[in-house]
């Protein structure tokens, strides 16, 4: 179905709704939602929350994406992003072809330092600088691992290597809507953990996989990988203990949302104090372990975004004000952060607030929040509430294609 730049997911709902013939309230049976929540959703006057999203999908039996609109092709096309889709597309097709011949890769130290750039340009949201440098750092380690003696040390460290290299084409596609590519590069991520032998690794990939599966409102599924990720951590023998903590930390994380979604405010407090308790046992705040950004600052993140998930808005507000981002803190969680307190402070209905945070959000994260439905849901609502958008604001709904 096609839909023009003027909907929203409310909107999509409303559309796949009426083709399924069923009325708001048969909507609301099937997806265990109250018949106000999808009619004020429907109408865009209230923010479509993962979880409703999630349920309505499910409900009517079409993808997340497909309700969120995603990928927004327009933007992408204004950005020249859409021509690096293709690209790394066929890099990833690359995986089982053997060594290029007309490749010859450096040592894997140099390409792991261009790894780590990659990643840390992921965290900081840099999307056209690395999508533009993926396709061919993928196809010099697909050929670096093919022509190194199996199992031999230099093996298992381009491996990793290009785990991680999987691991950036996955945020890379998810954060731009393109989630079949996303799942795809997370299948070679934990192909290549594996040849690696890092069961560090292969948590950190389940514990993104969860991050799919809790998209599309499977909390059951996602607590059962969260639960194999804990497993991984338990098999390390990694002589560094503060990876683990920092992998633990990460999934307790993952969990307190998944039970935020569900509504199980006693889980919540229970995973958010486990989270709390790694977290005191590192000390400090670790961004670049694993990449997991894991620590204090994170945990407080948590707290706020499982309040809101929560529908505790007073309490999300409340912790808010606790939470300092120090300098040097990725991006990508600034970014997110300040689009969930616009979503919240559009539900409380306070506009010049959710504002403010919204366009925080543009300063520190511009690609992110461009291309976040978050982002773009809580404008629309924004609009939506008011007889005539300030300037700024329809500013901004213009900069995200609405």
């Amino acid at each position: 179905m096609a839909h023009s730049s003027q909907e929203h997911t409310g909107a999509r709902i409303a559309d796949y709704r009426k083709l399924r013939q069923m009325s708001q309230t048969a909507l609301a049976r099937d997806a265990f939602l109250s018949r106000s929540t999808i009619a004020k959703v429907e109408a865009g006057l209230s923010p479509a929350s993962t979880a409703v999203v999630a349920a309505c999908a499910r409900a009517l039996q079409v993808d997340v994406a497909v309700l969120y609109g995603q990928p927004y092709i327009s933007e992408l096309r204004q950005d020249h992003l859409d021509r690096l889709i293709s690209p790394l597309s066929n890099a990833l097709d690359m995986y089982d072809l053997g060594p290029d011949p007309d490749i010859t890769p450096r040592p894997i130290s140099r390409i792991a330092d261009d790894v780590a750039v990659l990643c840390s340009g992921a965290c900081a949201t840099e999307y056209k600088n690395v999508g533009a440098r993926l396709p061919g750092l993928l196809g010099e380690l697909i050929t670096a691992v093919n022509v190194l003696p199996l199992g031999s040390a230099e093996y298992q460290s381009a491996s990793a290597t290009l785990s991680w290299c999987y691991w950036v084409s996955y945020e890379f596609a998810y954060r731009l809507g393109y989630h079949h590519l996303a799942s795809i590069a997370l299948e070679r991520m934990g192909w290549m953990a594996e040849q690696a032998q890092d069961p560090l690794l292969l948590a950190v990939r389940l514990a993104k996989r969860s991050s799919i599966l809790l998209r599309r409102g499977d909390n059951h599924m996602a607590g059962r990988i969260i639960e194999r990720g804990h497993a991984l951590v338990e098999q390390s023998e990694s002589r560094r203990p503060v990876d683990a903590l920092a992998v633990t930390g990460t999934l307790h994380l993952a969990s307190a949302i998944a039970s935020a979604q569900a509504q199980n405010k006693e889980s919540v407090s229970g995973y958010m104090e486990l989270a709390n308790r790694a977290a005191d046992q590192i000390g400090r705040d670790v961004p670049h372990v694993y990449w997991t950004s894991f620590g204090k600052t994170n945990v407080l993140h948590y707290e706020v975004a499982t309040r809101v998930e929560l529908g505790q808005l007073g309490g999300a507000v409340q912790e808010a004000r606790k939470l300092r981002f120090p300098v040097g803190h990725p991006k990508m969680r600034m970014g997110r952060y300040y689009m969930e307190m616009g979503r919240a402070y559009a539900q409380m209905g306070k506009a010049e607030a959710a504002q403010r945070a919204l366009r925080r959000a543009r300063e520190i994260a511009p690609q992110q929040a461009r291309y976040h439905p978050l982002m773009r849901e809580t404008i629309g609502v924004l609009v939506r509430r008011q007889r005539r958008a300030s300037d700024s604001l329809s500013a901004m709904a213009a900069w995200v294609g609405m």
